[in-house]
């Protein structure tokens, strides 16, 4: 995806983001790692890594999401837009692409006032680690807007199917 100054900076920002979800990942399947050699040789099992790997799976979601959308990674049902001509899996995508940045602007918004709350209210998880929640609730906003982003991004860049006769 090529264009604009601030187009290669937010493209730029998903690949470093992707790339820190990637060691994230693996930093999950070391702890969980840890925790079976932990628990089946030395017979101490950790209290932690279950709790912890339930939080960062959480960032490990919402953080790449935009980078696996603009690479259109996402899932797709395309029974449809296969039988339809350029011009109309154009319109479907714009469509789509309008539905998901809609989506994202509620869950932004919800999911800033369920952040916001768990941190006034200093709630947290009844787990052993009694971690708070807002650490992990405010991901979910900041992932959808970045989510977002890239659907503008692709709203922006979408390009025009070429003029001649469609099966639209």
């Amino acid at each position: 995806m090529t264009g604009s100054a601030p187009l290669r900076l937010f493209v730029r920002l998903n690949d470093w983001l992707a790339r820190a979800t990637a060691l994230l990942i693996a930093l999950m399947m070391l702890t969980v790692v840890y925790d079976v050699i932990a628990r089946l040789i030395f017979r101490a099992p950790t209290l932690w890594v279950i709790d912890v790997n339930e939080y960062l799976l959480v960032y490990a979601t919402f953080v790449p999401a935009a980078w696996i959308l603009l690479r259109d990674g996402h899932v797709k049902v395309e029974l449809v837009t296969q039988r339809l001509g350029p011009r109309g899996r154009y319109v479907m995508e714009l469509v789509s692409n309008c539905a998901g940045l809609f989506y994202c602007v509620i869950l932004a918004w919800q999911g800033a006032l369920v952040a916001w709350q768990a941190y006034v209210g200093d709630y947290r998880f009844s787990t052993a680690l009694a971690a708070p929640q807002w650490p992990i609730y405010a991901i979910i906003p900041l992932g959808a807007a970045w989510l977002g982003l890239a659907f503008l991004v692709k709203l922006l860049t979408a390009a025009q199917p070429a003029a001649g006769p469609d099966r639209a």
